[in-house]
C-alpha cells in the first residue's frame, strides 16, 4: 500500500465536539441507568412468576429434569443477554424455551455439533483468513464504490449538526459454513443512533441498491466517517478520495455522504421496503 503524510492532512475542525465527551457522556450514562432501573422493575414480576411456576414443575419430574429445569430458570432469569433483548414470557412459554436452550447445549457434545457463523472486525479478520479476507474486503469496497453508495465531501462542507451525527463505518469480516469462502460486509454503525424497531430481509445487495432521499430543507444529510486501514484501502482503489482525508487526534479519516441505504442504519430497512 502507498503511503500518506500525515503533515499534510488537514484537521477535523475544533468546535465539533466529541460525541462521547463531557456532559452528553454523562447525560448517556444516567439515560441508560434510568432505562435499566425501570427495566428491571418490568422484570420483577416475570421473575417472580418464573419462579413459582418452576417450582410448581419440580415436583412432578424426575431428578434429571429438575436440574434441567432448576438452570434453565437461572439462565432466563438472572443471565438475560442486554436489557434491549427483554420480552415477557408466559409460564408454558418459559419452560418450552428452557427445554430448548438444553437440547441446544446438549448437541455440542456431539461429534456434529451446531455451526454458527462468527464474524470478526477488520483487524482481526485480516489476521485469520490473510489474503482471502484481504480480497474479501476489496470486493465489497469495490462493489460499493461501483453502485455509488457514497460520495467524499471536505469536511468544511459539513455542517457541526452533522459531523457529530456521522457514524463510523465497521468491516466485518466472516467465513460461509456451506460455500467455504470469505464474505466481507462493510456496516454503518446505526447502534450510535437513536433507536427505532426495523426489519431486515436477505436479499443479495438489497440495501445499497436502494437510494437515500434527499435530505429535505433544514435537515441534516447522513454522513460516514471511513477510518483506520480502510481509508488505505480506499485511496489505493479510488485515488480521487485521498485529498478529502483529515487528521482527528492524530488518525486518517475520510468523511463521505452516504447515497444509498448501507447495512446498520436504521432507515435502511424501510427504505429498501418502500422500495420493494
Amino acid at each position: 500500500m502507498s503511503g500518506l503524510n500525515l503533515s499534510q492532512v488537514p484537521k477535523r475542525p475544533r468546535e465539533w465536539p466529541s460525541s462521547r465527551s463531557g456532559s452528553s457522556a454523562n447525560k448517556n450514562k444516567n439515560q441508560v441507568a434510568t432505562r435499566r432501573k425501570h427495566q428491571e422493575r418490568e422484570l420483577k414480576p416475570l421473575k417472580n412468576k418464573l419462579k413459582s411456576g418452576i417450582r410448581t414443575k419440580e415436583g412432578s419430574h424426575s431428578t434429571k429434569d429438575s436440574k434441567a429445569i432448576l438452570e434453565a430458570k437461572h439462565n432466563l432469569c438472572f443471565q438475560q443477554i442486554g436489557n434491549e433483548m427483554k420480552a415477557d414470557y408466559e409460564e408454558h412459554d418459559a419452560i418450552l424455551i428452557a427445554h430448548c436452550m438444553m437440547q441446544i447445549k446438549a448437541k455440542f457434545d456431539t461429534d456434529k455439533g451446531l455451526n454458527f457463523i462468527q464474524q470478526y472486525y477488520i483487524n482481526q479478520g485480516l489476521k485469520k483468513f490473510g489474503d482471502d479476507g484481504k480480497d474479501a474486503v476489496d470486493k465489497e469496497l469495490r462493489q460499493m464504490l461501483l453502485r455509488d453508495c457514497f460520495t467524499p465531501k471536505f469536511v468544511k462542507d459539513m455542517t457541526a449538526s452533522e459531523g457529530k451525527k456521522a457514524q463510523s463505518a465497521m468491516m466485518l469480516l466472516e467465513e460461509k459454513q456451506f460455500e467455504k469462502k470469505i464474505k466481507g460486509r462493510l456496516v454503518y454503525r446505526g447502534d450510535g443512533t437513536q433507536r427505532q424497531r426495523c426489519m431486515t430481509l436477505d436479499v443479495p445487495n438489497a440495501f445499497i441498491q436502494t437510494y437515500m432521499p434527499d435530505a429535505k430543507e433544514g435537515e441534516d444529510r447522513v454522513y460516514m466517517k471511513i477510518t483506520g486501514m480502510m481509508v488505505q484501502i480506499l485511496i489505493d482503489m479510488a485515488p480521487e478520495y485521498r485529498k478529502y482525508v483529515v487528521l482527528e487526534n492524530g488518525k486518517r479519516v475520510t468523511y463521505v455522504r452516504v447515497l444509498r441505504a448501507i447495512y446498520g442504519m436504521l432507515q435502511s430497512s424501510l427504505l429498501f421496503y418502500n422500495q420493494f
